[in-house]
């Protein structure tokens, strides 16, 4: 067809449509060369606002579990040397005064919840004496403060959210523990908080205005731009986007897990690892020499666990992508967070390299579409629902870079982040690791209903000799333990009943089995280090049925834990001793410095 022929049948259609049709078109033209709406401050009454729709998800999800801290995030930070309460009180009434978010509740309005604005609203400020008692039991002492401040429970619809606690622990030394509902910040808002804090801080004790940065926006103003962005075709796209890249996702068990999973448990803990100097540097080497981010790096080392773990090639993760896209909220705190699953495909006997590639080509894939909130990646997604896990996304993977957040300089103090372990863990499992110089570090935080802490250990480690792998050795094919596991026990299904094939929905009788055969299969079963037995083979039980059932009882092809010296690093370390290093790497002093003891089993 010629242009002109092209031109004419546009012609045509267009004469065809209706007043009405022509309208809705020449407006949606219009948005188009207009672009997204701009953030700007939102006019009319500025004492509610709409939620932002990350933060309403993160709201409804509380709603679900009233009364508990499961969408609680906490954040400490230690005081070494002098510290002024007046100063500090007024830094924290000069950041709650900046950000209407810190003085604002939510309320239901019929069946939409709203955020209220309360304009005298102050922080939920108080300061304990722990300086008394024996020496040796200040650590004790300083854990259960801790425990304390973040296991109390929010009512958003009364309670302040922004809740800091502040233990004066004897001889120069101070505990801060910030509390807040996650829905109303994230990790990056801490930062951003803390940065304004001391800077008040300090400029109260120097007795000057302190420099902070401007905030054209409020996040009411971004809340609504948000939903107004979501509502044009532009949130159309990123929802197609979606539709099309998670089509046909797996929803298959990446991980081995310990106890079924239906259960609402959120309770958690943490299991701290740390990976040598050496390899630390070799690894992060070897990323830049790919071209690669640290990030990206780490989540390729943690997709080659669960392939190892799970046999599968098509590998979801979940990683937080921070939704400060528009300048005017780069300064905000808040919940500007969404998660992004990450699907990760890979080739047969996939290597370091393999892995590196296909997660930078998965993170490629999703870069234009990483402010996307979860709520509706979900609805594009139309994943099965369940009341006991996460949607679309059983695991997480963090990765962030301290170099400029963790310690800094105060008149008579010098101040660093320390962890404050809420006790619960929100995913299956989440594994974060923080990069501070020539220090990497990190954590398994997982769900103590769903796996035993062996096998958490087993993990940790694992994932350590990878990133060495990764560093060493990028181009040595990794094998499976579960695949092969798979394919030995289809092998002996194959080699019972003298078949040539037989794909995991094949039933036992139904593909020839006898009581005999059934003897038959459960012998070379058993030869192949499987705990099996005829009664585990019923006339209808499949092989993907009896694979499953039989990988519950042990994988007899999966490598035993290595020892400690086999492990570039340490896994299992304690609370106490990450934060001497953590506050080593950031130049701050520390007491009463820790063994590189095994970690303390706090709930």
């Amino acid at each position: 067809m010629t242009a002109a022929a092209d031109k004419a049948a546009l012609t045509a259609r267009l004469a065809g449509l209706s007043p009405q049709q022509r309208a809705a078109l020449a407006a949606r033209l219009s948005r188009k060369r207009q672009g997204p709406p701009p953030l700007v401050p939102r006019t009319g009454p500025r004492d509610t606002a709409p939620l932002g729709m990350d933060q309403e998800r993160l709201w409804i999800l509380d709603q679900l579990y009233p009364g508990t801290v499961t969408y609680t995030l906490g954040f400490g930070l230690r005081f070494v040397g002098e510290f002024h309460r007046d100063a500090f009180d007024e830094a924290v009434a000069t950041v709650v005064r900046r950000h209407e978010l810190l003085r604002s509740s939510v309320e239901v309005d019929g069946a939409q919840p709203r955020l209220r604005l309360h304009p005298d609203r102050g922080a939920d400020l108080t300061f304990a004496d722990l300086s008394r008692g024996p020496a040796e039991e200040k650590e004790l002492r300083r854990r259960e403060f801790v425990r304390q401040q973040v296991r109390r429970p929010f009512d958003l619809s009364r309670d302040p959210v922004l809740r800091i606690g502040v233990a004066d622990l004897g001889g120069g030394d101070h505990q801060v523990v910030q509390t807040m509902p996650h829905s109303f910040t994230d990790q990056w808002s801490y930062v951003r908080l803390n940065r304004e804090l001391l800077e008040a801080y300090q400029a109260h004790l120097e007795g000057r205005e302190p420099e902070l940065p401007d905030l054209p926006v409020q996040f009411g103003d971004y809340a609504h731009w948000q939903r107004a962005y979501f509502e044009t075709e532009y949130g159309e796209r990123h929802r197609a986007f979606w539709r099309d890249y998670l089509a046909d996702a797996p929803d298959v068990p990446l991980l081995p897990y310990d106890h079924p999973v239906e259960t609402e448990d959120r309770l958690g803990r943490q299991h701290n690892f740390v990976l040598d100097k050496g390899t630390a540097a070799a690894f992060i080497s070897r990323a830049k020499a790919a071209r690669s981010t640290v990030a990206n790096a780490m989540a390729a080392a943690y997709a080659a666990l669960l392939y190892e773990e799970s046999g599968e090639r098509d590998i979801l993760i979940g990683v937080p992508s921070v939704t400060r896209g528009q300048a005017a909220v780069q300064d905000l705190v808040g919940f500007l967070l969404t998660n992004v699953p990450l699907r990760i495909r890979l080739p047969k006997n996939p290597t370091p390299n393999d892995f590196l590639a296909a997660t930078q080509a998965a993170g490629a894939a999703v870069a234009a579409h990483h402010e996307t909130p979860f709520g509706e990646i979900v609805r594009a997604a139309a994943p099965e629902r369940t009341a006991h896990g996460y949607p679309l996304l059983r695991t997480m993977l963090v990765h962030l870079d301290l170099a400029e957040t963790v310690s800094y300089e105060v008149p008579g103090a010098t101040v660093y982040a320390n962890a404050v372990p809420e006790g619960i863990s929100s995913m299956d499992v989440t594994v974060a690791w923080w990069h501070l110089g020539d220090l990497v570090y990190g954590r398994f935080e997982y769900r103590t209903a769903l796996f035993e802490a062996e096998t958490v250990d087993r993990l940790a480690r694992r994932l350590l000799q990878l990133v060495e792998l990764f560093a060493t050795a990028p181009d040595t094919p990794l094998e499976s333990p579960a695949a092969r596991a798979r394919d030995t026990v289809a092998a002996a299904w194959r080699e019972a009943l003298d078949r040539d094939s037989a794909g995991p929905d094949d039933a036992f009788a139904a593909s020839g089995g006898t009581p005999l055969l059934c003897a038959r299969l459960a012998r070379l079963l058993r030869a192949a280090g499987f705990d099996a037995g005829p009664r585990d083979i019923a006339p209808g039980t499949t092989l993907a049925e009896l694979t499953a059932q039989l990988l519950t009882r042990g994988n007899p092809l999966r490598q035993g834990t290595p020892p400690d010296t086999a492990v570039p690093g340490l896994v299992g370390v304690s609370e106490a001793y990450l934060e001497r290093l953590f506050a080593d790497a950031s130049g701050a002093p520390v007491r009463d410095v820790p063994p590189p003891t095994r970690q303390e089993d706090t709930p």
